[in-house]
């Protein structure tokens, strides 16, 4: 019951970081514009904000090759949390895409 526990709670945490980072980007246009500029990637691509979720995932398996189970959960449900709240506020799935020019 404390692993069903810790994988909810932690993709609870990774829903309001994500849902905290989209709100501050919407309201704080330099930063916004920031942020879009250095996320242009190889030749035009726009890496969204859940490729972090992407990667805590893959470092949730390498923590779980290494025996860090319960380390290995938290980035997983974190990582899951992050995809799911970018999920919802784009209304798709998406990682990277081609920059609108």
């Amino acid at each position: 019951m404390e692993i069903i526990l810790t994988f909810i709670i932690s993709i609870f945490c990774g829903l309001v970081i994500t849902h905290i980072f989209e709100s501050i980007l919407k309201t704080n246009k330099k930063m916004r514009k920031r942020y879009y500029r250095h996320h242009e990637i190889l030749f035009g691509y726009h890496a969204h904000h859940s490729v972090y979720g992407l990667v805590l995932f893959a470092f949730s398996i390498l923590l779980f090759v290494l025996g860090e189970g319960s380390s290995a959960l938290i980035m997983l449900g974190t990582g899951i949390g992050i995809i799911l709240m970018h999920t919802i506020s784009e209304g798709r799935f998406v990682f990277v895409e081609k920059q609108k020019l």
